[in-house]
């Protein structure tokens, strides 16, 4: 079958820090500001941020099997896995929440997620002086375990 669903969304970043969050799971901490580019914990999986404060471009994609490697250059990579009970992901921030989920079409399935990022030296340098937006591009994939 292959792709799914796929969804664009406005991720709000600040303090150089972003993660997804199954909407029925709660923690009553922030991720550390120091935590590596992707990285897991259960429900909640965080992206390390090139850009201090900036809104990237993340599009989201679910697919039924492993997907083959997009094309183009990325500069960032990293898999990891995220526990799903409600079947839906929120995107936060430190000061901030999307207002649109990503929905994994399935509750209550651990799920493989492919993390890729681009544009990361330019928003860098970008987020010293202003805000930018859509600098930096995510590409997050979603598989069953």
């Amino acid at each position: 079958m292959g792709l799914l669903a796929e969804q664009r969304l406005d991720a709000e970043v600040m303090f150089y820090g972003l993660w997804m969050q199954d909407t029925g799971a709660s923690f009553d901490d922030e991720p550390a500001p120091d935590a590596p580019f992707a990285s897991s914990a259960g429900a909640r999986v965080v992206i390390h941020s090139a850009g201090h404060t900036h809104t990237a471009d993340l599009r989201a994609e679910v697919w039924d099997e492993e997907p083959p490697q997009p094309p183009g250059e990325w500069e960032e990579s990293a898999q990891t896995q995220i526990d799903a009970p409600a079947g839906q992901l929120r995107l936060w921030t430190y000061a901030a929440v999307s207002k649109e989920d990503i929905l994994l079409g399935q509750p209550g399935r651990t799920w493989n997620v492919r993390v890729q990022a681009r544009g990361r030296r330019e928003v860098h340098a970008l987020a010293q002086l202003d805000v930018p937006e859509g600098v930096e591009h995510y590409l997050v994939q979603f598989w069953p375990v």
